[in-house]
């Protein structure tokens, strides 16, 4: 017994011993890299490191011409980029209260009759919202290719046509006629703002029909 455990610890002191000798002259992957790198630094040539600062000097001033438009930009750069994010909201308002009046149509009643309500008022309010955003990101300008004109009068009509509808939700009139007939074309004419304003960002014929 004591005889293997002589033969178990001379084997471990040769492999530590072999480990030793393996890794004592290896030096750590920085310190070995870092002459190398430094050398090669060293080693180009005087046009290239002016090369070198003269791209980060045009780096920085990009960067800093870059922060100084958005500084000046201001609130007025802020409002200009939030048309996108306000018409999500009244576009999925107003098509589901035409298709929740839909289900009315099938079967009348007061709880389907107050959601389509409700939903008119916020779409109305949200076309509203959108159309100003719409006209704060253009600014006071009537020009403009036919997709970008079709795109502006046709998001004002939906706006108008939603408080109309709004208002006649709100007088409450037996007959629901009136309020069809401005509440379906809204959805109808919120299909074609939506494929309008596919174009306008991200390019004509962006369905590939």
């Amino acid at each position: 017994m004591s005889s293997v455990l002589r033969l178990l610890a001379s084997l471990a002191l040769l492999l530590s011993a072999t480990v030793a000798f393996a890794h004592g002259d290896e030096k750590h992957w920085e310190e070995a890299e870092r002459p190398a790198s430094t050398a090669a630094v060293a080693a180009q040539p005087d046009h290239d490191m002016d090369a070198m600062g003269s791209a980060a000097v045009s780096e920085e001033t990009t960067q800093g011409h870059d922060a100084e438009q958005v500084e000046s930009g201001g609130i007025v750069g802020v409002l200009k980029s939030l048309h996108p994010a306000t018409v999500h909201f009244p576009i999925a308002l107003l098509l589901m209260a035409a298709l929740t009046e839909l289900f009315v149509m099938a079967r009348r009643t007061p709880e389907r009759e107050a959601a389509v309500k409700i939903m008119i008022y916020g779409g109305a309010a949200g076309a509203v919202v959108a159309a100003l955003f719409g006209w704060i990101h253009t600014g006071l300008w009537f020009g403009g290719d036919t997709v970008m004109q079709l795109h502006r009068w046709n998001g004002m009509l939906i706006a108008a046509l939603g408080l109309a509808a709004a208002w006649i939700a709100y007088r409450n009139p037996q007959s629901r006629l009136a309020f069809r007939l401005t509440l379906f074309p809204i959805a109808a004419l919120l299909i074609v703002q939506g494929y309008m304003g596919g174009e306008l960002a991200h390019g004509l014929n962006h369905l590939k029909l």
